[in-house]
């Protein structure tokens, strides 16, 4: 419950200390964390990326910035 600078917590463990976890981190103030206590994880721990190219300085007009590459 003290922990800070947290995003999620991953545990394995049976439903009473779960529950004793779900409580510590419902008691906590500021923003709500994930308890995440399924075994395979693997999907929840992908990062997304974004590309972005700003055509705003040319109007949003991309062939311009194509045509200027």
């Amino acid at each position: 419950a003290a922990l800070t600078g947290i995003h999620a917590v991953v545990a394995w463990h049976d439903d009473e200390t779960l529950r004793a976890y779900r409580q510590a981190l419902a008691n906590r103030d500021g923003p709500l964390i994930p308890l995440i206590a399924e075994q395979d994880i693997a999907a929840r721990c992908r990062i997304e990326r974004h590309v972005c190219i700003d055509t705003t300085a040319s109007g949003g007009n991309a062939s311009l910035l194509a045509g200027a590459a």
